[in-house]
């Protein structure tokens, strides 16, 4: 399905003017990545989270939501793959982050090589994570089991997983807390990924981040669609985020919550939202620029430099 061109809405300066990007189906996954080096697109799956990025020419599925599968298959086409994912990281057995792997791989005719998840019980504990485990089996995915400590080179970039640490939290009532949090450098830029974890995991994965002196991260997936327990002061003020992403869309739950927001807004961040913004991409060139565009609204919702709001993130 050929996706519609998105608008330039900010560069790394923060600016909203906006120019025509036409739609890239058409050309080849290395010209892309020649012409505009790296990408990172929070699709808008509704409530949930969907991540779909082409680094070094290789195709990485950070969760895939439960809602608006063609979305992603979209913007996995849009950024020049040809039905291959090099990697699917299923950050925990939530259907609202993995059960449209299932669509993919059974309705959309995609191949998945490499299957990235940690131990839980609770894979096992749903009938739809019992088909989705045995789906990517079925297809000749490889499932890689990972925690704390262990580093991968997909696209030839860094990936760190920071928690779970080795048989930690899988528990059937644990399953937020076993998310895969990584952290992707390139191009001397910092990506985050926390998954649903609580406040316990988070203030550990924050002690992680400063013993390791990772510095400061370019864009956080905020923790939890931003529930109320999500993006804690501890690893917001470990990580010192430039930018923020609140993958969301109308719920039950109350996401994004007030408090939530109010801490990524105290500690500078500027913030896209799903429900307001659409698919959100990243654009990272050869020399570490980000560049922004969006399928919807151009401005973030919450900018830190105008401290202003533009149109509504679920109702906020």
């Amino acid at each position: 399905m050929p996706a519609a061109p998105f608008l330039v809405a900010a560069a790394v300066g923060g600016s909203n003017s906006t120019a025509s990007l036409p739609a890239s189906a058409t050309l080849p996954a290395s010209q892309l990545t020649s012409a505009a080096g790296d990408e990172i697109d929070y699709v808008d799956v509704g409530q949930g989270d969907g991540v779909v990025m082409r680094i070094g020419g290789e195709f990485i599925v950070s969760d895939a939501g439960q809602h608006n599968v063609a979305a992603v298959d979209a913007a996995l086409h849009q950024l020049g793959a040809t039905n291959v994912v090099d990697v699917a990281i299923l950050s925990h057995p939530h259907s609202d982050h993995v059960k449209n792997f299932l669509a993919l791989v059974d309705n959309f005719g995609w191949t998945i090589k490499q299957v990235v998840l940690s131990r839980s019980d609770w894979w096992q504990g749903t009938a739809t994570n019992k088909k989705l485990i045995a789906a990517m089996r079925a297809h000749g995915a490889k499932l890689v089991y990972v925690s704390a400590g262990q580093h991968f080179n997909w696209g030839g970039a860094d990936w760190e997983i920071l928690s779970p640490p080795a048989d930690r939290y899988t528990g059937v009532g644990q399953a937020a807390d076993a998310s895969v949090v990584y952290v992707l450098q390139r191009r001397g830029e910092v990506f985050v990924f926390t998954g649903d974890i609580g406040k316990s995991v988070a203030s550990a994965v924050a002690e992680h981040w400063s013993s390791e002196q990772l510095g400061r991260a370019t864009i956080f997936l905020a923790t939890h669609h931003g529930s109320a327990a999500g993006s804690t002061d501890a690893i917001l003020q470990a990580l010192q985020p430039k930018w923020a992403v609140l993958s969301t869309g109308p719920n039950a739950y109350g996401h994004p919550s007030p408090a939530a927001i109010m801490r990524l807004v105290q500690h500078g961040i500027t913030i896209w939202c799903t429900n307001a913004n659409g698919t959100i991409r990243a654009l990272i060139s050869r020399t570490g620029r980000i560049s922004w565009s969006a399928s919807k609204q151009q401005a973030p919702w919450w900018s830190a430099t105008a401290k202003q709001e533009t149109g509504s993130c679920v109702g906020r």
